[in-house]
């Protein structure tokens, strides 16, 4: 079987509609037509290729990311619809690639008739050498290019430009990968089939919600300076917002919940505002329970939730090499993270617990990624108490110094910078053992199984991968 040049990725489906819906369609559901066109079209052509998804059905993040990985393909295209009330098409590349392929693609989208709005690239907070989009960050090698086609929610003509011409914008892409990538590119005979988008009104939240309350408050935490909120009579989404709370100002604000228009969204009342709509999921970092110390306005100068914890510290066992943290605000899941903590080479690590953002997920700050978020249920060996007997900085002095030692008969070892994935495409040089007779490095840490932290000359400090059959071996 002939492995796939490309694989396309329909954004969102199944239980997530995605951000980029209005009344006219789902997100989900207009990225699976534009996919499922270009599918066909490049079958057509003659262009091996695959796709994520051909039906409207709930993809997680690594699932999405692991099944591109896992393609054989070179390049990606993962189609959206923008929100946030811009107008024009973006298109995102990685730090590292995929900034040829996305200006060809905004070059024919604007051919096609749509303005484009950017063409840019993202990395995560406190961390340049990383990706912020997971679907950049987490699909290894492949050369991946996130397209908006549009926003949703323009106050331009982007919503009518979507409706009526939205697969005349997937055959610019079409033509843009074929004649980037050297494939032979013939239109369509004919006029393009245009595929009517169904109107699909989003269901109205209910105005007022349960007025009698619900007997429970919301929670938002200390650590964010800015959080929308939502008049009653419109979609939750990115864009259609009536304002902004700042939590951080006050120390945590806490709001008595009048309501629930959509899961995780509730309905509050506010000084500023009146009474609006408000995201909480647990990922956002907001706690919903039954306690409140509320003062005039619904505010407190405390967040109940971090009470909880005060004094009480996390351990993370010396056995494990490898722990996920994550940016606060976004689902604690494989593929989001921001980096590792490396417990092992510490003799264990322990962090004050600043709060909780869902169950076993609890808030820390570090030295190297700042506030986050960790996963640390009992099953993981991590246990909780008030004693604070160790640090990030405990057992530095550690003798039980290692070495790597790279054989000399392989002349290229790919090294990858720090907080990236140590992949074919992430690489930032090549070490030459052959030159050398065979290269020895001291192991400073280890980021993931057999990935050690090393010091070199040409590249600073940098992952490598070593495993046993690298023919690679550790010594101390």
């Amino acid at each position: 079987m002939i492995k796939p040049i490309l694989i396309i990725d329909p954004g969102h489906g199944g239980n997530d509609p995605g951000g980029g819906t209005n009344k006219y369609w789902k997100e989900k559901d207009l990225t699976l037509k534009i996919s499922l066109y270009q599918y066909k079209r490049y079958k057509e052509l003659g262009v091996p290729v695959a796709i994520t998804r051909t039906t409207d059905k709930s993809l997680s993040p690594d699932e999405r990311t692991r099944i591109v990985r896992e393609s054989g393909a070179k390049y990606c295209h993962s189609n959206h619809i923008n929100a946030g009330g811009g107008d024009g098409a973006e298109v995102i590349h990685s730090i590292y690639d995929g900034k040829a392929m996305a200006e060809k693609i905004g070059e024919e989208l604007r051919k096609a008739g749509q303005n484009i709005r950017r063409i840019f690239t993202r990395t995560l907070p406190g961390n340049s050498s990383q990706d912020y989009y997971f679907m950049i960050r987490e699909t290894g090698s492949v050369v991946t290019n996130i397209i908006e086609y549009g926003f949703a929610d323009s106050r331009n003509d982007d919503v009518q430009q979507l409706q009526n011409h939205h697969l005349d914008f997937a055959e610019a892409v079409v033509k843009a990968f074929c004649e980037y990538t050297g494939y032979k590119y013939k239109r369509p005979s004919g006029e393009i089939d245009q595929v009517e988008i169904p109107i699909r009104p989003v269901p109205p939240p209910i105005s007022g919600g349960n007025t009698g309350g619900t007997g429970e408050y919301i929670h938002l935490p200390a650590s964010e300076s800015s959080w929308r909120v939502y008049p009653l009579d419109v979609s939750p989404t990115k864009g259609n917002e009536s304002g902004f709370l700042n939590p951080k100002k006050f120390g945590g604000l806490t709001y008595k919940i009048l309501g629930q228009s959509t899961p995780n969204v509730f309905i509050i009342n506010t000084s500023d505002f009146g009474k609006v709509q408000i995201y909480g999921h647990p990922s956002t970092g907001a706690v919903v329970n039954k306690s409140s110390s509320q003062s005039k306005g619904g505010t407190v100068n405390s967040n109940t939730e971090s009470n909880q914890y005060a004094g009480k510290h996390l351990h993370l066992p010396k056995k494990e090499s490898s722990w996920r943290v994550y940016p606060l605000g976004v689902a604690p899941v494989k593929g989001n993270e921001i980096g590792f903590l490396n417990p092992a080479k510490f003799g264990g690590l322990t962090y004050e617990i600043l709060g909780r953002s869902q169950s076993n997920v609890y808030i820390i700050q570090t030295s190297d990624y700042g506030r986050v978020q960790i996963y640390a249920a009992p099953s993981t060996g991590a246990t909780i108490s008030e004693d604070n007997n160790t640090g990030e900085n405990a057992n530095k002095n550690s003798t039980d110094t290692r070495y790597l030692h790279l054989p000399a008969s392989e002349s290229s070892w790919r090294v990858y910078p720090i907080g990236v994935a140590p992949v074919k495409g992430n690489e930032k040089g090549f070490l030459n053992p052959a030159k050398f007779g065979g290269l020895t490095y001291q192991i400073l840490g280890s980021t993931q199984a057999n990935v050690y932290i090393i010091q070199t000359k040409d590249y600073g400090r940098v992952q490598i991968y070593a495993g046993p059959s690298t023919g690679a071996t550790v010594s101390n």
